[in-house]
């Protein structure tokens, strides 16, 4: 598992895509449009969403399985919350805002990131972009200077590092949909955690965030249901308990598969120990 390519860190997005990929994002643009439209047939009939895995915005396939979720358990609010979005080029709610009208709430940190990304969505009157960091506890307060309804239809969390702390902190909001980072190059039978740390940012090497099975428990605690895991093995999908939903059973456990190449972070040169939160 070892021998398989390493990055360092993720690439950024190309600022200016070349004539050839922007034609491909339109093309791909109606497509994904169809998907939200619940009057239409899905693309395929049965519950596993990996089938639906569609890339126009988002970093892996999350823009169509957030669009198949969103067939399935509804959006009465048109509402998203994303953070960790940096200048918005790529993002797992950028589709909802920038092409289905969606109101919503962005969150980005960096001077220079979120500079850009209030640019970008100067002329979205419904899109809010915030300049913070989301912390555990900070959220809430966050999200209410920010116009979140109590029960936001999609909310993305992906911080490379707290996103576990941040997810557990969040009581009086209760998402739909929630799609939050793991680490994929860890044991998904374990519940392991990045300690909390507030001062440190990511390193760009293996040692972030959660295991799924770290999690899988915490949304089942918080009352949602495990969803999906990404074929890049990124991302885990959530959708709250209480919807009627039909969900494939089991998910499968996907190890880190960066652009379905092999790839991964490069592993951290040592001394930094995840808790484990069965011990």
């Amino acid at each position: 598992m070892h021998d398989l390519p390493v990055l360092r860190r993720r690439p950024a997005p190309t600022p200016v895509p070349a004539p050839e990929s922007t034609r491909l994002v339109y093309s791909l643009i109606g497509e994904l449009a169809r998907r939200h439209d619940p009057a239409l047939p899905p693309i395929h009939p049965g519950p596993e969403l990996a089938p639906f895995e569609l890339r126009v915005f988002s970093q892996n396939g999350e823009d169509g399985v957030i669009a198949e979720l969103v067939r399935r358990a509804g959006a009465p609010g048109r509402f998203f919350v994303e953070f960790g979005i940096g200048p918005g080029l790529e993002g797992n709610c950028v589709s909802l805002a920038q092409v289905l009208g969606w109101s919503g709430l962005f969150i980005e940190p960096s001077d220079d990131a979120h500079e850009e990304l209030a640019r970008r969505f100067a002329g979205h009157p419904a899109v809010r972009t915030e300049h913070a960091g989301v912390t555990p506890d900070n959220v809430e307060e966050l999200f209410a200077l920010g116009g979140v309804p109590a029960e936001p239809d999609v909310l993305s969390i992906d911080v490379d590092g707290n996103d576990y702390w941040i997810w557990e902190a969040l009581e009086r909001f209760r998402p739909r949909i929630v799609v939050i980072e793991y680490n994929g190059s860890l044991d998904p039978s374990r519940r392991l955690v990045q300690p909390l740390d507030l001062a440190s940012s990511y390193d760009g090497t293996d040692f972030y965030g959660a295991s799924l099975g770290a999690l899988h428990a915490l949304g089942e605690s918080k009352g949602y249901r495990l969803a999906h895991t990404d074929l890049a093995g990124v991302n885990a999908f959530f959708v709250r308990s209480d919807l009627d939903v039909r969900l494939p059973e089991p998910i499968a456990a996907r190890d880190i598969n960066l652009f379905l190449a092999g790839t991964r972070h490069q592993p951290h040169a040592g001394g930094k120990a995840y808790l484990d939160l069965d011990s």
